[in-house]
């Protein structure tokens, strides 16, 4: 067991070299001694009863996505649709967004939080305007809202058919009403609004990475990268403003041949000015609190019908075809599965794909099911032969875990995110926050793993619960395993970069409940300073 995560006496001092690693790890005594013979001067700082940890690692979110939390409208805590359409109009009021080139965009708006519990439609947005076109992204981002002008623009009318795996709401006579449910449907909206919506990465570079560096967070995932979002990435590297890793992943559905083509000096497992790619992305379903989670039984009767298994994204053949080039290429796959029909489809394909392809070293490519809400035992029990790493989005149990009580009903809804299967089969689990869907606090994901509560204060399956160590692996030691990087990041380790963040109190000392979970104080632990290779990165 690596230093930190277990109860024996823990070190009291660490030391870091010139290149930015951990020369020791010891008592204080042993550190000053070694100081003392040191060729360049060492300054000794008191971290004043705080708790040092490797710095943490986010085995899933979406960095270019994190720029949405300044460009758009904060939509994430509105409680009614009345409520949406006025901070959109705040929103847009204060932004001077140009009439003829502009668009108003909002983001985070939970159907299920909202008083009429519904989505909004074209109708409700165009009380924002008419002139400009409007979009408000759904908590999930696997569905929007588009006003009547958007949807102009876009060309999306009653004759519009939908996309595979994806669907347009509709009014009875058929006429769009502004949902559009799942990637390939929303994608229509963004092509057409896309020269609207261009960003310049280098003005919020630094505020996009101290999002994470805040929550001790040093490196990152652009989990579904798109072309424009590549070029972006790649332009931040070469001007030297990133200061944390990123590991990019490019998307099925874009060109990602000519993605990775064109920056073929960043694809492996070498950083060049703390970016890589790392892999590739595919979507085989959507959101389980969005109803569009593709599961083996059906959902709990609701608006869809008496017998709906939510949207599968991609036919198998689509899948093989891409599962299959992805490791013949030596490409790590990370798959989207939340619901457990997905799950099922991503292990059968990537199983034949895997034994068909003679890629001699297909053992090392660590494929990825992200998500995980729904998988099932015997699916984790498949995982070990295709050494397939579940990453899990446990903090679906707070945020969302009444809503899937209602969706799944008390058996599948209590098992959400089964964590304590995947532990049992000895799988080096990852937790992710699928950033910007929620803020990329990892302590939270933590704390939701350990605790399994949701915000009407339900307990989920408690056989399900992992400790907070266990935790704390999965968001240090087990992510830098996920990534392939192991023998440098993950634990306080001499040799290691030395990659730390400091935290106000130790996370192993939250007390812990007579319910046997940890108080909800742990989520909250504030991180004080972040460190990148030995530098103080955060605070600037």
């Amino acid at each position: 067991m690596e230093p930190g995560f277990d109860r024996r006496p823990r070190p009291e001092a660490l030391l870091t070299d010139t290149d930015g690693r951990i020369a020791f790890v010891g008592s204080l005594d042993a550190a000053r001694m070694r100081a003392d013979h040191m060729e360049t001067r060492v300054r000794e700082h008191d971290l004043r009863g705080a708790a040092l940890l490797p710095g943490f690692i986010d085995p899933h979110s979406h960095f270019s996505g994190i720029s949405q939390y300044f460009t758009a409208a904060d939509l994430t805590d509105a409680q009614s649709i009345d409520d949406i359409i006025v901070r959109l109009q705040d929103f847009a009021t204060h932004s001077d967004i140009p009439l003829d080139n502009g668009v108003i965009l909002g983001v985070g708006y939970d159907n299920t939080a909202l008083a009429e519990h519904r989505h909004p439609t074209r109708h409700d947005l165009d009380q924002v305007t008419t002139d400009v076109p409007v979009l408000a992204v759904h908590v999930s981002s696997h569905m929007l809202v588009a006003n009547s002008k958007a949807l102009d623009i876009a060309g999306i009318t009653r004759d519009t058919p939908d996309p595979s795996g994806a669907r347009f709401g509709r009014e009875p006579d058929g006429t769009p009403d502004g949902l559009c449910q799942e990637p390939s449907a929303m994608f229509a909206v963004y092509r057409a609004l896309d020269s609207r919506m261009k960003i310049n990465p280098l003005v919020l570079a630094d505020a996009m990475q101290d999002e994470y560096l805040s929550h001790g967070i040093t490196t990152v995932q652009d989990g579904a990268t798109t072309a424009g979002w590549a070029d972006n990435l790649v332009l931040l590297a070469s001007e030297h403003r990133l200061r944390l890793d990123v590991v990019s992943y490019p998307m099925q559905g874009q060109d990602v041949d000519a993605i990775l083509d064109r920056h073929r000096a960043y694809v492996g497992s070498h950083y060049v000015n703390h970016l890589r790619i790392g892999g590739v992305k595919m979507i085989l379903d959507g959101s389980p609190q969005g109803r569009t989670a593709w599961v083996d039984e059906p959902y709990a009767p609701g608006p869809e019908g008496r017998d709906f298994h939510g949207n599968r994204a991609l036919d198998d053949d689509a899948v093989h075809d891409f599962t299959r080039h992805a490791i013949d290429n030596g490409l790590q796959l990370l798959a989207h599965c939340n619901g457990d029909a997905a799950s099922e489809q991503f292990l059968d394909i990537y199983g034949r794909a895997f034994a068909e392809s003679t890629n001699a070293r297909k053992d090392e490519l660590r494929p990825v099911m992200v998500h995980c809400q729904l998988a099932r035992t015997d699916q984790f029990a498949r995982m070990p032969a295709l050494h397939m790493i579940p990453s899990f989005f446990v903090s679906h149990c707070w945020y969302w875990g009444d809503v899937h009580l209602r969706n799944f009903g008390e058996r599948r809804g209590r098992r959400i995110s089964a964590v304590r299967d995947a532990a049992d089969l000895h799988l080096p689990y990852t937790f992710h926050t699928d950033s910007p869907i929620i803020r990329p606090n990892l302590l939270e994901a933590v704390w939701c793993a350990a605790a399994r509560r949701t915000k009407s204060g339900v307990e989920l399956d408690p056989a399900q619960r992992v400790g907070v160590a266990d935790g704390l692996r999965a968001i240090t030691a087990n992510a830098a395993y996920q990534y392939g990087e192991e023998h440098d990041k993950g634990t306080l380790k001499v040799g290691k970069l030395a990659d730390l963040c400091v935290l106000e109190h130790d996370p192993l000392a939250v007390p812990i409940g007579v319910d046997g979970a940890p108080d909800e104080s742990l989520r909250s632990i504030r991180v004080l300073r972040t460190f990148k290779a030995g530098t103080q990165i955060w605070p600037r």
